[in-house]
């Protein structure tokens, strides 16, 4: 064993001089490889292929996969601690050895492993696919990789705002980049509706110009359910995310604005906020999605095992991430769902988690925190978990009792008592969150269209996947009139003191909104002049429209795809605004003044 070590000794030795070439050598080439692999896929899964260019791309893959194992080894080689290092990265190793495995069937059969392992679990339409999972997992690494090389980002800091609103971006523009794509689409879209389907996906609207049931071919609905996936997480984990990867140049003097959107009264616990946020969603979306397997049945079109699986995963994910994206013609009013109540009540569920915001979420379930409150009586939810339940149960009843007086003999004329109970929550819900909706919004009367704009622009509860103003905010603001109006100094809410600071976010916040759909629809009202002329639609059906993509809810009269060019243009304006806006608001660009020690005379007018 003495001499193992010894001769390992002899060998970092001879290698340390030429560790960090080496090293750094790797970590271009895997940049070039991972790029060059990306591009291979980009352009095998976007185009038709000849088998010319079909053995051109598995060459590639297959080359870079060689690198892969090639790279592992290499900092294996380097690594003063070799069995350290591979219990430390357990997970690349197992897919570097799967890649080894995978090489050997290939020269040996002539065939994959991954593929035919997707075909014998019944999963045969992804199983074209397994190969970019690895290629993700290893793009991953690059980024970790990058990340934790800190000599280029000694000077470079960027708010998290910035941050947050460039990820926003870079998703949306790639996203209407891969949905051009000859193979995404059956007979081609505009850039405008790609972009505005990109957007509408990743700001987890659900507003959509063309019918992605239809327009969209398998992949380019695969598109943009990873488009939502990713949208909505970035937007429920960015606090944390934001905070791990804070080696890239987020500086200290932005973590007041991270714990703010966080929650919390520290940051350190970030990595494993992140972790849970991950694995509570990840655990949401799996039993959601079971749920809807088992409740979409197998008849109609789920009479298909492999159709009645991608639907059951696009929809829990569009569901829990606030999406009310569908790939079903008509949505949740296709023939084959609009009467069955068990998948409308999981879609609901769903929604709900989803827009309850996952910091909320841990407090009142986790384990940990259930025990404590057994066991100290005295100790109750949270403060920022006490606005999101109440506000959210309050405003759920309130559009539910509202959509139920309203819609008895409207909408709801045909359908039994408990199904009319059911729909008014459902509506309620959907309203505040996402899309899905189970009855025609354009036959609704004028006291539920007014009912659904305020609760639209109210949205869902802060660190979730909705949108809208928050109920945090709506809280905070109704706490400081209720405040004004009984003549107390500070502003109260559930035998607490609101900050003024705190006050002074949640107006600015509300007002940014209120001027957005003000300037929105009057620029609609421009853009689709003939529209209105036609008689088809009214100015009401516009204003509608735009409060319910500045609010990424998703909701619409039908308006959005006879929209004109410049139409759909405000819409992704509003729908991007609507989801970077608040936030950014919220963190009032971290821009700072040098003092705030002076004080200004001050000044009197009347109120009111």
């Amino acid at each position: 064993m003495k001499s193992i070590h010894k001769i390992r000794e002899r060998i970092n030795i001879k290698l340390f001089e030429s560790k960090t070439k080496a090293l750094t050598l790797v970590r271009v080439l895997h940049i070039l490889v991972s790029l060059a692999a990306v591009g291979a896929m980009v352009y095998y899964y976007g185009f038709p292929q000849t088998k010319h260019t079909e053995r051109i791309f598995f060459t590639i893959i297959q080359t870079s996969f060689g690198f892969y194992v090639f790279r592992f080894f290499i900092k294996i080689l380097y690594d003063f601690h070799p069995w350290q290092f591979i219990k430390k990265y357990w997970l690349e190793a197992l897919t570097v050895l799967l890649l080894i495995l995978e090489g050997l069937n290939n020269i040996i059969f002539g065939r994959l492993l991954l593929p035919q392992l997707f075909v014998k679990l019944g999963f045969e339409a992804f199983s074209g696919f397994s190969m970019f999972f690895v290629q993700g997992y290893f793009i991953m690494l690059l980024i970790l990789d990058l990340r934790n090389n800190n000599r280029s980002r000694t000077n470079f800091k960027i708010h998290p705002a910035l941050l947050f609103t460039l990820s926003i971006l870079a998703l949306t523009l790639i996203g209407a980049f891969l949905l051009l794509l000859p193979e995404m689409t059956h007979h081609g879209i505009t850039f405008a509706d790609a972009l505005f389907t990109a957007m509408s996906s990743v700001s987890v609207t659900g507003l959509s110009t063309i019918d992605i049931s239809q327009s969209l071919t398998f992949k380019g609905q695969l598109v943009v359910m990873g488009l939502i996936k990713l949208g909505g997480l970035n937007t429920i984990a960015f606090g944390a995310l934001l905070i791990v990867i804070a080696r890239f140049g987020v500086g200290l003097k932005y973590h007041e604005v991270i714990e703010d959107f966080l929650n919390r009264d520290s940051i350190t616990s970030a990595e494993s906020i992140l972790v849970k946020i991950v694995v509570w969603a990840t655990a949401i979306e799996v039993v959601g999605i079971t749920l809807l397997y088992v409740g979409f049945g197998n008849e109609g079109i789920f009479a298909d095992t492999k159709v009645r699986l991608f639907h059951s995963v696009f929809h829990g994910f569009s569901a829990f991430n606030n999406a009310g994206l569908s790939i079903l013609s008509g949505g949740m009013m296709h023939p084959d769902v609009i009467n069955n109540y068990f998948v409308h009540t999981v879609i609901l569920s769903l929604f709900f988690l989803g827009g309850f915001g996952m910091i909320y979420l841990f407090d009142l379930f986790e384990l940990s925190r259930l025990r404590e409150r057994m066991q100290k009586p005295w100790k109750t939810i949270e403060f920022g978990t006490k606005i999101s339940l109440y506000f959210t149960v309050v405003l759920l009843i309130l559009g539910a009792a509202v959509f139920f007086i309203f819609e008895y003999n409207n909408t709801l004329y045909e359908q039994n008592d408990f199904t009319k109970i059911l729909a008014s929550f459902y509506q309620s819900m959907t309203t505040r969150n996402a899309g899905f909706n189970i009855v025609d919004t354009a036959s609704l009367s004028l006291p539920v269209i007014i009912t659904f704009l305020f609760l639209m622009f109210i949205g869902a509860s802060s660190g979730s996947a909705g949108g809208g103003i928050r109920t945090s905010t709506f809280a905070v603001m109704w706490a400081s009139l209720v405040s004004t109006i009984r003549g107390k100094k500070n502003t109260e809410l559930f035998k607490r003191t609101i900050s003024n600071d705190l006050v002074l976010k949640a107006y600015a916040v509300f007002l940014f909104l209120v001027i957005g759909n003000v300037i929105g629809p009057f620029a609609l009202s421009i853009t689709e002049q003939d529209l209105i002329q036609s008689g088809r639609f009214t100015f009401m059906d516009l204003v509608f429209e735009h409060v319910s993509a500045a609010s990424t809810v998703g909701l619409s009269t039908g308006v959005t795809p006879h929209l004109s060019t410049g139409g759909k243009y405000v819409l992704i304006l509003a729908m991007f605004i609507g989801r970077v806006g608040t936030l950014t608001l919220a963190y009032l660009f971290g821009k700072r003044v040098i003092s705030t020690n002076y004080k200004y005379p001050t000044g009197h007018t009347m109120i009111g």
